[in-house]
């Protein structure tokens, strides 16, 4: 036995007492000169009813005992002790091995049985076994201690649950549904989904849509939940769900709330086209610094030649003024070119164009600022629009005449065009009827499409006038033109990619 061992486990042993019965002097006195080496305070006794009375005034944490001592058994005062300090460490000594004291030492829940003549090494090694049982059950229970209550006490409601049966709730959500108890909170988490308030762009249960379900399948996402407080006001919450790993179907639900960003009103349509440009970019700040707390992934667009370029990107870092996004190589070199990005996220209730500062390719950082909620969704174009070679031509005919003036396409798709007049005949105006006939050169023979169509919008701008068309369901046109926007798409990409 080395003296090195003897300082290591002083210092693991430091705080903790022990306590020795031995009717043995001679035992007493050899085994007390290592005791008192390990342990901060020794309590000696020769019979078993004292070691009791010194267990009850001190509360030692390990108990060595012999088995046979005048009066009751080492056993019987291990039963004892056990019984006013479950967690004690109980070592017995004795002469005897028979199956007798054995079964009793394991009913009486004894940490170990050491038969006499015990070494110095075998003494020292249990007294090892059992203080780094000790340190770990403490060090077990201070860190439980500390996981409830950074779970009670978080400022985010906390829900767990196994299945639909809730396990734990935090003080957070009793206090916020006004509960005592968690048996109180089960009863309404039953139909928790009834107190989903409905809104725009928000997770409640509607046509298919469940909310647990969603929230489950899609652990990944944040969603925008609106519930009533006590006082019947409407309070913005942020879901998560967090799967627990290696636990079949056990979630942690989060509800972050964030009623006081004001972000509610964001997603009324109405409202949000009212917002000024300064409004707008604050609470796109704000969404933003939701979207990098939570490590939350979005969807950036771009367009070349009216091609959608589209990858997932991450917010890196939010300033008073810019901001940086890490995205693809590719979707760089589109925002490169564009100058601008748009993005999306299941928390914005519409699309940010944001102009760009600058692309770093080395970094993969593209700094961006001003931004400002868009009307349309890139993710909800219903066709996919491209700009056809700049050999082409258009022409449009009105009230069975053609319209003389000089024309441009801007873009076609299956469902229609955007074409440039430089001129506009009289009573010519939205819902007109129209023919459109377009001819394109990219192959060796022309394609020439000709189809009826409808005015939907008139775009005035200084010198010519946008017109935004809508083609008739015509069977042979839609064929042709699913062709030629298949195959513009694909010298697009291949030209794009070239840059």
């Amino acid at each position: 036995m080395s003296i090195e061992k003897i300082v290591e486990l002083q210092k693991k042993a430091q705080g903790l007492s022990l306590l020795y019965a031995e009717d043995n002097k001679n035992l007493q006195q050899q085994a007390m000169k290592v005791f008192t080496k390990i342990f901060s305070n020794v309590f000696v006794c020769g019979d078993a009813q004292e070691g009791l009375e010194l267990f009850k005034k001190h509360l030692p944490e390990v108990v060595i005992t012999d088995i046979n001592m005048p009066g009751i058994s080492g056993i019987e005062m291990a039963k004892r002790i056990k019984k006013i300090e479950p967690f004690t460490k109980i070592i017995i000594t004795s002469a005897f091995d028979d199956k007798e004291h054995l079964f009793g030492a394991i009913d009486a829940n004894v940490s170990k049985y050491l038969k006499k003549p015990i070494s110095a090494s075998g003494l020292v090694d249990s007294i090892e076994h059992v203080v780094d049982e000790i340190l770990f059950e403490k060090n077990k229970d201070i860190f439980e201690h500390y996981v409830r209550d950074v779970f009670q006490y978080q400022d985010t409601m906390l829900i767990l649950i196994k299945e639909e049966e809730v396990l734990v709730v935090n003080k957070k959500c009793l206090d916020f549904f006004q509960k005592e108890s968690l048996e109180d909170f089960r009863a309404i988490f039953a139909d928790f989904g009834t107190l989903f308030l409905k809104h725009n762009n928000f997770l409640y249960n509607h046509g298919g849509v469940e909310w647990l379900k969603s929230a489950k399948e899609n652990s990944s996402k944040l969603f925008n939940v609106k519930m009533a407080d006590s006082d019947a006001n409407s309070r913005h919450f942020i879901l998560k769900a967090y799967k627990i790993p290696n636990k079949d179907d056990t979630f942690i639900l989060s509800f972050d709330d964030i009623t006081e960003l004001n972000l509610l009103v964001v997603y009324d349509k109405g409202a949000m086209q009212k917002e000024k440009q300064e409004s707008q970019k604050k609470i796109i700040c704000n969404i933003f610094e939701i979207i990098k707390r939570n490590n939350s992934s979005i969807r950036i667009y771009n367009s070349y030649k009216g091609l959608n370029i589209s990858n997932v990107g991450t917010l890196t870092e939010l300033h008073d003024e810019t901001a940086v996004l890490q995205t693809q190589y590719l979707q760089q070199r589109a925002i490169k070119i564009n100058n601008y990005l748009i993005i999306e996220s299941e928390l914005l209730p519409a699309a940010v164009f944001c102009e760009v500062k600058n692309v770093d390719f080395e970094k993969g950082e593209v700094v961006f600022k001003n931004y400002k909620f868009i009307e349309n969704k890139p993710s909800e174009q219903e066709f996919t629009r491209v700009e056809p070679e700049e050999k082409h031509q258009v022409t449009l005919f009105f009230e069975g005449r053609k319209i003389v003036t000089q024309s441009n396409l801007m873009d076609v798709s299956v469902g229609g065009a955007k074409i440039v007049l430089a001129l506009l005949p009289a009573s010519f105006k939205e819902q007109c009827e129209v023919v459109v006939d377009m001819v394109f050169y990219a192959e060796a023979k022309p394609l020439i499409i000709n189809t009826k169509a409808k005015v939907k919008n008139i775009i005035e701008q200084k010198s010519e006038f946008d017109i935004i068309v809508q083609f008739d369901e015509d069977r042979s046109a839609k064929k042709l033109l699913t062709e030629y926007v298949a195959n513009r798409q694909m010298s697009l990409i291949r030209e794009f990619k070239k840059l």
